[in-house]
């Protein structure tokens, strides 16, 4: 366990120079693949699973849309590859064992995110507490959150209530004991 604890940590290793090279969408793109995520483009239908299978063409051309991080070992370390999308309009964060409040707070810190996230699901983050989603409300954008099977958080009524008086138009949809 604690040998793929630090593989999973190498992988959300971020490469600046990376970044720089090949832009933002691809370097995301390349992290949320090496981790297990799902990738969906601007203007396409298909979800992108395949590391080897990324498309290639003039950079910049494809641009992150939609993020499915359902099984993934995405975690903080990797975030900052985040900082540069510009389109993201959904994240599905689901059976994500390392992500906690740590990784939702920067997250709705990110400034490009809190101007294109319009949805948000969380679903069997163990690790996830009040305090991570109450950190949702600087997402001033978003307009779907669904919470589902979150064990750490305890205070649901009162963390609903921050949230919509923080976020007036959201649609908050609970499936929670």
């Amino acid at each position: 366990r604690h040998f793929w604890g630090w593989l999973n940590a190498v992988f959300n290793k971020v490469d600046y120079e990376r970044i720089q090279a090949v832009g933002p969408d691809r370097a995301a793109s390349e992290w949320l693949l090496r981790c297990g995520a799902l990738v969906r483009y601007q203007g396409y239908q298909k979800w992108q699973q395949d590391y080897n299978g990324l498309p290639t063409g003039p950079l910049g051309k494809y641009k992150i849309e939609a993020i499915n991080a359902t099984d993934s070992c995405i975690m903080y370390r990797g975030f900052d590859y985040l900082d540069g999308l510009e389109h993201v309009t959904e994240i599905k964060l689901q059976k994500c064992i390392y992500i906690q409040d740590q990784c939702l707070q920067r997250l709705s810190e990110t400034r490009n995110l809190q101007k294109s996230l319009l949805q948000l699901k969380i679903i069997s983050c163990g690790n996830v507490t009040d305090k991570g989603i109450v950190a949702l409300h600087k997402l001033t954008n978003l307009e779907y959150l669904y919470l589902s099977d979150l064990p750490g958080i305890r205070e649901k009524e009162t963390t609903c209530r921050i949230l919509q008086q923080a976020l007036p138009n959201l649609e908050l949809e609970l499936d929670l004991e």
